[in-house]
């Protein structure tokens, strides 16, 4: 899977967030969300007729969210639907609220266990003496990282993201050994999937993740876990969802205390 599918469904919801609905590329990605779950469907004549616009837009919006031509998005599609199985399991859950508070206390205790060590001063220390920091991640956690990134700069620290559109990307392709790439992936397949843009970095590289593969301490200067556990194959849980926004307050507060001039 390529780290460009992964992040389909961020891709089309920023285009509808960030243009007009009289935009051409609003309208396919309207279309698309709409038709989500026959995307690998669809026929791009149909999508022209349906959406007015020629199969030529069409091409030149899949390639622009990482895609060749729209054969290249339906095919990745079809093999692509744990997501949806994963968010209904999720959200059907008997005694659903009471769950939800027992496993957000639960993680903040073990969070609170793991992050009280010297660890979360080295990152920020590593964050202030790299000359780029960049987040290389997708989905949930981009948002995460957008705030954390908008609070850096009251630290006089500019922090970047990659969360979309990684192929060719100038920045990933720029970093050198005074940079600080840091890959947040909580079931490990962004990690698997992201491995051969990262893999020629000459950045210092940190994975953030819930999957313990001994093949990350290969890939990365650093692995840090976010649980003792492997919950990498369970179904949507606080630690992908809340755990990510929990590390990067206590980051934060490491580094506005010891860093903030």
């Amino acid at each position: 899977m390529k780290a460009n599918r992964i992040s389909l469904l961020h891709s089309l919801f920023s285009i509808i967030n960030e243009n007009d609905e009289n935009d051409s590329n609003y309208v396919l990605a309207h279309y698309f969300l709409n038709h989500y779950h026959e995307l690998d469907q669809l026929n791009i004549y149909e999508v022209a007729v349906e959406c007015f616009v020629s199969r030529a837009s069409i091409r030149r919006f899949c390639k622009s969210i990482g895609y060749e031509n729209f054969l290249g998005l339906k095919h990745e599609f079809s093999t692509y639907d744990d997501r949806y199985q994963s968010y209904m399991k999720h959200a059907k859950k008997e005694n659903f609220r009471q769950s939800l508070t027992n496993e957000i206390n639960e993680m903040i205790k073990e969070l609170d266990r793991r992050m009280n060590t010297r660890e979360v001063y080295n990152i920020a220390k590593q964050i202030k003496d790299s000359r780029h920091t960049v987040f290389l991640t997708t989905g949930t956690s981009a948002g995460f990282v957008k705030e954390f990134q908008q609070s850096m700069i009251f630290n006089k620290k500019m922090i970047y993201l990659v969360s979309e559109l990684y192929s060719d990307n100038e920045l990933l392709l720029n970093l050198s050994e005074d940079d600080f790439l840091i890959t947040i992936s909580n079931t490990g397949t962004f990690a698997y999937a992201s491995f051969p843009l990262i893999s020629e970095s000459k950045s210092q590289k940190t994975l953030i993740t819930l999957r313990r593969d001994p093949i990350f301490n290969e890939w990365y200067d650093k692995v840090y876990h976010l649980s003792a556990e492997d919950k990498s194959k369970s179904d949507i849980n606080v630690y992908g969802k809340y755990g990510v926004s929990y590390m990067l307050d206590v980051i934060y507060s490491e580094y506005t205390k010891n860093f903030n001039n």
